[in-house]
């Protein structure tokens, strides 16, 4: 098993410092500063967090589960959360887990893999850009929250967008192909909705029952944190309705187009049914008909309605009737 990568960026108003690690005892070796954050690579680290800080819980078995729900445990002596980062890649949406746990001066962030949202964070701390450096772990704990949650709106927005422009492929074109990127992006509403829900709970439970971690207005960016994702949840409850809006326009729209070709077919077939009438009647049996005593008449029959008939074809796929 690969060791896991640990970074630790530890800072005060006046001074910060940024480094990696090889181990985790060295990581916890910056206690002077007033926030201390440890960012580990790799959750087999988290027994060994356990012992090293006297984590007294299950966050080991709260979190090796491989369908773990996100969720908040609010213990004596610190706070353990687990929730996923959300990423766009070729093969679609994949989340990843992570865990947070916040404790005295301490913050200590645990990834899957290589990668994550926390650039903004880091930034601030190390621009000194923000309430970043005047703030204690509390904020931190805050704002990498926030950075988690900030991350699911461009996604969704992504996803607004695609729908947008479906709509309009919709009423111009409706075709097969369509329908299959609708149900696609109704897929990964669902993915949002089911990764994000949990959240409200978790963060509702992180502000009424963890008051005693949160000093001064850190209690109010807790609610701010719980806010933010109940109006995450009504956007995406919206782009739900609207991909049901758009599979029920597909079908309209299909179902409008359709009744169109039946109404010019059916006007074609008023034209030559009196015409096919007349035919049957008189089964133009007629004494003067040039075409009767020429050589070549019956194959010229054939290949003319053999021409009508991959016309009338090519006339039906030109206007996507087929």
């Amino acid at each position: 098993m690969d060791s896991p990568q640990i970074t630790v960026m530890a800072y005060s108003k006046d001074s910060f410092m940024s480094r990696k690690v090889a181990d985790l005892e060295s990581a916890l070796q910056f206690a002077e500063y007033p926030t201390v954050w440890v960012n580990v690579t790799g959750f087999s680290a988290i027994p060994k967090l356990e012992k090293l800080l006297d984590l007294r819980g299950f966050p080991s078995r709260l979190s090796s589960r491989p369908t773990a729900h996100p969720r908040v445990v609010i213990f004596p002596d610190y706070v353990f959360v687990l929730l996923y980062q959300v990423y766009e890649t070729q093969g679609g949406l994949k989340r990843e887990k992570t865990a947070l746990i916040l404790k005295d001066n301490l913050v200590i962030t645990v990834q899957e893999r290589e990668g994550d949202v926390f650039n903004p964070v880091r930034e601030g701390i190390r621009r000194g850009e923000g309430l970043f450096r005047e703030r204690g772990s509390d904020y931190l704990l805050f704002a990498l929250l926030e950075a988690v949650v900030g991350n699911y709106v461009p996604i969704i927005e992504r996803i607004s967008s695609q729908m947008e422009e479906l709509e309009g492929r919709i009423l111009a074109k409706p075709d097969a192909g369509l329908l299959r990127r609708i149900h696609g992006l109704r897929r990964d509403i669902l993915f949002m909705r089911r990764t994000i829900f949990p959240l409200l709970e978790a963060f509702r439970k992180l502000r009424l029952e963890g008051g005693s971690f949160f000093r001064g207005e850190g209690a109010k960016f807790m609610e701010e944190l719980h806010e933010h994702v109940a109006e995450v949840l009504d956007i995406l409850e919206g782009q739900r309705e609207l991909a049901n809006s758009l599979v029920e326009l597909y079908y309209s729209t299909l179902s409008t187009k359709t009744n169109d070709i039946i109404r010019i077919l059916t006007v074609v077939s008023t034209i030559f049914i009196p015409l096919t009438f007349i035919t049957g009647v008189y089964g133009m049996n007629f004494g003067y008909m040039p075409e009767l005593h020429w050589r070549y008449g019956y194959p010229a029959a054939l290949l003319g309605m053999l021409g009508i008939s991959v016309t009338m074809l090519g006339y039906f796929k030109k206007k996507g009737w087929l």
